[in-house]
């Protein structure tokens, strides 16, 4: 936790202090926090609305999550860790409200109130990764958001070994196997 705590302080320092967009800055940075501390994919962070975050049971839910042998998409709740839970508080409180002119169901909207793209979001970690590179903070070249998904499941299973089919049901897979080339 504390190693992941103080690595996003040196991003937050780096990027979201010296952008000139704040508010769009902020809300990359809170996607940061959210996916390495929840294990939330790409197309769950572009699709997750502020409903399904549970702040009193310290939970989140996804309902547009990758579906298995095309099932379709599948909901899943996962963890809202203290990090996640303080920093999305503060975003909702203090950046949300500015960052777009229409009303928006979405947690991290555009600023025309719309959902985020792909292209957006790869852009916004492309431009976080650059920023923090040329203050010196060591970062792999293809750095990703699939990565953050292994950061949360490394984590969470250094931190309970013996948990590995609670891993599973956290990030939705069905296989131990899958899981595996995660950790």
């Amino acid at each position: 936790y504390f190693f992941f705590k103080d690595k996003m302080c040196h991003i937050r320092n780096t990027y979201v202090a010296t952008h000139r967009f704040k508010s769009v800055a902020s809300r990359n940075y809170c996607m940061i926090v959210l996916a390495g501390e929840s294990g939330l994919r790409a197309d769950e962070l572009l699709n997750i609305e502020i409903t399904d975050l549970f702040f009193e049971s310290k939970k989140l839910q996804t309902r547009f999550a990758k579906g298995t042998r095309g099932s379709g998409k599948r909901s899943r709740i996962t963890l809202f860790p203290p990090l996640a839970r303080d920093t999305v508080n503060y975003y909702l409180k203090e950046v949300r409200p500015g960052l777009c002119k229409e009303d928006s169901a979405y947690l991290f909207p555009s600023q025309n109130g719309k959902a985020l793209t792909y292209s957006g979001i790869h852009n916004a970690l492309s431009e976080i990764v650059s920023t923090v590179k040329k203050n010196g903070f060591p970062i792999l070249p293809h750095m990703g958001w699939h990565w953050f998904r292994r950061i949360f499941a490394t984590r969470f299973i250094e931190r309970f070994p013996n948990q590995l089919s609670t891993l599973i049901t956290l990030l939705g897979h069905t296989s131990p196997n899958t899981v595996h080339r995660y950790i």
